[in-house]
């Protein structure tokens, strides 16, 4: 567990384009607002959902060729980049309303294509269980999926999983207190964040103003309470499993990362497993559809959006192309 724990918890560095590349915000209702940022022509709409701890920069090596295909819009989840907070526990569910809301709320024509990665992939598959007309296509980069912690039958895999992820929640709630007693800054993080040394003034202000605020640690936690397994289940899971349908013809395209488990801690023989699991979870998601596909990248890590941007453009020119009318 701690593997797939740690390929959520990296960090990744971030460029801008100036300021508007990262912020526009859209009232949802409520008293809430949610960031969103498109750019491009065209129909389908690509939109874009990161993953745990990721934003809006983490599609950068993406964002141009796409944007040159058709519209395309990222967005930061409740709490995160520029986005309001919510009142609600960020589970799966309430993650996917909120962005059937902003859809609705920012005008954005439907139906769209869904490019998740990792936790964002969960999220996109939930979405098209649940609001089937509003999506064209789905392409998921080596997405989190219900069962994907199946693999720790041994009640010392068990433990050891539920041990790194007590770890992280206190390290986000410890994170939490600092940022609200005004301790976190640029200079001292606390361990609580990483900024790299190369961004522009418009990227840092971006990363920092939401690594200073404690909504953005209770944000972060509360999506990782849901996604993380209690006695071998997870809130996500069960809302996906519940929500799950087949998705007929539409088109999909699921990206597997071969080297996703090759580092971090664990026996060969878990890692193996993990990696054994992940694919078959994959190719599992990828035949829901009869138009599905799965594609296993063997030189790319849990981050195929950075290490095979190539491979994520051509999935989504396959897959606007096959959603176009």
């Amino acid at each position: 567990g701690a593997a797939a724990l740690m390929a959520l918890f990296s960090w990744t560095p971030l460029h801008a384009e100036g300021a508007a590349a990262f912020q526009h915000p859209v009232a949802i209702g409520g008293g809430r607002q949610l960031n969103m940022v498109c750019t491009g022509t065209g129909a389908p709409t690509v939109v874009f959902l990161q993953g745990h701890t990721g934003d809006i920069s983490n599609w950068r090596k993406v964002k141009t060729p796409v944007a040159a295909l058709t519209r395309t819009c990222f967005y930061d989840r409740a709490g995160m980049g520029y986005s309001d907070p919510s009142p609600r526990p960020m589970t799966a569910e309430n993650i996917v309303d909120d962005l059937h809301t902003l859809l609705r709320a920012g005008g954005i024509k439907t139906p769209v294509v869904l490019a998740g990665h990792s936790m964002g992939g969960l999220f996109a598959t939930l979405y098209a269980d649940k609001y089937p007309k509003d999506v064209a296509g789905l392409v998921l980069a080596d997405p989190s999926f219900d069962g994907q912690y199946d693999y720790a039958v041994r009640a010392e895999e068990r433990k050891s999983m539920a041990r790194a992820s007590a770890k992280r929640l206190a390290q986000l709630d410890s994170c939490a207190k600092l940022a609200e007693d005004g301790q976190l800054s640029a200079k001292e993080s606390h361990g609580c964040f990483h900024v790299p040394p190369d961004l522009t003034p418009d990227a840092r202000a971006y990363v920092m103003q939401q690594f200073l605020r404690a909504p953005y640690y209770a944000g972060v936690r509360s999506e990782l309470e849901n996604y993380i397994p209690v006695k071998g289940r997870t809130v996500d899971g069960d809302q996906e499993k519940q929500a799950r349908r087949n998705f007929g013809d539409l088109p999909v395209i699921v990206l597997t990362g071969g080297k996703t488990f090759d580092n971090g801690p664990g026996s060969a023989d878990i890692k193996n497993a993990m990696k054994s699991l992940w694919k078959r979870g994959h190719d599992a998601l990828a035949a829901r559809s009869t138009r599905g596909e799965n594609i296993v990248l063997a030189d790319s890590t849990h981050w195929v959006q950075l290490d095979r941007p190539d491979a994520v453009v051509d999935a989504i020119r396959e897959v606007v192309s096959q959603a176009r009318p």
